[in-house]
C-alpha cells in the first residue's frame, strides 16, 4: 500500500509555498507600475526594486540554511510567516521611493529565510517512496503562482488598483501564516555521523557545481527583462490585455513542456531538452523586442515558456549531479542563488538600460546572453559530458 502524501501538513506546506510566491509575483508585476503613477519614478528604479529584493534574500539565505539545520523548523517558519505578512502590510504606507527600497530589502529578507525553510519542511513531509511525485507537486505551486500572481498584479495594475491588490496580498499572507500554525513540522534531522554541517559563506559554494551555476545565472538574467519589464513595456505598446494573454500562453506551454520534457532528459540526455529551449527562448525574446501587436506578444510568450519554462529544471538536476550526495543541498542552494543573483543583476542593469535605448534592446540583449549561455553549456557538456543526472528522489 502506498504510503499518504496528501496529508494536513504537506496540504498546508504546498499552500504556503502558492502564497508566498503569489505575494511575490503579484508585488514584482504591480509595483513598477506604481512607481511611475504615483512616486513619479523612473524604469531604473522599477530595477531596483528586483535589485534590492532578491538582494537580501541572496544574501541572509546561508544563514537561514544555518537556522534551518539548528533550530525548530516550525519556529523559523512562523517567525518567517510573520514577519512576511507584517512587512507586506507595509506597502499601502509607502509614499516615497526611498521608503518602498527599504520596504522590498526587509521583504527579500523574509522571503530568502521563508523560502529556505519551507523548501526543508516538505521534503520533510514527502514519503520516501513517493518523494518524486511530491516534489513534483510541490514545485507546482510555485509554477502556478509564477503565473496567476502576475495575472493578478497586472490586471489591477490596469484599472490602476495599487492599494487594494496591497491590501489582497497581505490578506493572503495572512492566510499563510495561519497555515504555519497548523502544519506539523517533524523535528531536525542530524547528520548519521553525529557531525555538524559546514556554516559560512564557504559552504554555499562547489567547484563542480558553478559551471552549470554560471549558465543558470545567464539565463535568469535574461528572463528578468520579462519579469520586470514587461508590464511597462506592454502599457507603452498599449497592449495591457495582450500581457494577460502573454502569462497565460506561456503557464500553459509550460505545463503542456514539463509532462514530457522530464522523460527525454532521463531517456536520451540532457541536452536533447536543453538545445530546443535555449533556441525557442532566443527567439521568444527577439519576437517580444519586436512586438507591434496581441499576437506577436501572445507568441513570444509560448515561446518563451517552452524555454525558459521548462530547461531550469534540467539545470537544476545538472547541477545537483555535479557534487557529491553529501553536498545535494549546498547545490540546491547555489541553484537558487543563482537564479535569484541574475533576476536582481538583469533588472539593474536592464533598468538602466531601458531609460536611454528602450525596451526593445533589452529584450534583444536578453537574446544574446542566452546565446552566450548556450555557448557556455556546449562547453561545460564537451567536458563534462558523463555527468549522470541523479535520479529524481535525491532531488531535496
Amino acid at each position: 500500500m502506498k504510503e499518504k502524501l496528501w496529508t494536513k501538513d504537506f496540504w498546508a506546506i504546498t499552500i504556503i509555498s502558492f502564497i508566498i510566491f503569489f505575494v511575490f509575483y503579484v508585488l514584482l508585476t504591480l509595483l513598477p507600475i506604481y512607481i511611475a503613477d504615483n512616486l513619479h519614478a523612473t524604469a531604473d528604479k522599477a530595477g531596483l526594486l528586483v535589485t534590492f529584493f532578491l538582494g537580501a534574500a541572496i544574501v541572509i539565505r546561508p544563514f537561514a540554511g544555518q537556522w534551518v539545520g539548528k533550530y525548530s523548523n516550525k519556529t523559523v517558519l512562523v517567525l518567517s510567516s510573520l514577519a512576511y505578512l507584517i512587512i507586506t502590510a507595509l506597502y499601502p504606507f509607502c509614499h516615497s521611493i526611498e521608503v518602498l527600497l527599504l520596504v522590498r530589502v526587509l521583504h527579500g529578507v523574509a522571503f530568502g529565510v521563508i523560502t529556505t525553510v519551507k523548501g526543508t519542511i516538505s521534503a520533510r513531509l514527502i514519503p520516501a517512496s513517493r518523494r518524486g511525485e511530491g516534489i513534483s507537486f510541490f514545485s507546482l505551486a510555485m509554477g502556478l503562482a509564477m503565473v496567476v500572481g502576475p495575472w493578478v498584479g497586472l490586471n489591477m495594475a490596469r484599472h490602476a488598483l495599487y492599494i487594494p491588490a496591497f491590501w489582497l496580498c497581505t490578506a493572503v499572507a495572512l492566510v499563510g501564516i495561519l497555515l504555519s500554525f497548523i502544519v506539523a513540522v517533524p523535528p531536525v534531522i542530524r547528520h548519521a555521523d553525529g557531525s555538524a554541517p559546514k556554516l559560512g559563506f564557504a559552504a554555499m559554494f562547489d567547484r563542480g557545481a558553478m559551471p552549470f551555476a554560471v549558465v543558470t545565472f545567464f539565463m535568469t538574467f535574461a528572463y528578468a527583462g520579462v519579469s520586470a519589464f514587461l508590464s511597462l513595456y506592454a502599457r507603452e505598446l498599449d497592449l495591457m490585455a495582450a500581457a494577460s494573454n502573454f502569462l497565460l500562453c506561456y503557464a500553459v506551454f509550460l505545463m503542456i513542456c514539463r509532462t514530457f520534457t522530464g522523460n527525454i532528459c532521463d531517456k536520451k540526455g540532457p541536452k536533447y531538452v536543453v538545445y530546443p529551449c535555449l533556441l525557442a527562448f532566443t527567439i521568444g525574446l527577439v519576437v517580444l523586442g519586436y512586438t507591434h501587436g496581441s499576437v506577436m506578444m501572445i507568441l513570444s510568450g509560448a515561446l518563451i515558456g517552452i524555454g525558459y519554462g521548462s530547461v531550469t529544471p534540467v539545470f537544476q538536476t545538472q547541477i545537483i549531479s555535479s557534487v557529491e550526495p553529501h553536498k545535494i543541498g549546498v547545490a540546491n542552494s547555489l541553484f537558487f542563488n543563482a537564479m535569484d543573483a541574475g533576476m536582481a543583476i538583469g533588472a539593474f542593469i536592464m533598468g538602466l538600460m531601458v531609460e536611454g535605448a528602450g525596451y526593445r534592446a533589452i529584450y534583444l540583449m536578453g537574446a544574446v546572453v542566452v546565446m552566450l549561455a548556450g555557448a557556455l553549456y556546449i562547453v561545460q557538456m564537451k567536458r563534462r559530458g558523463n555527468v549522470k543526472l541523479v535520479s529524481t528522489h535525491e532531488l531535496h
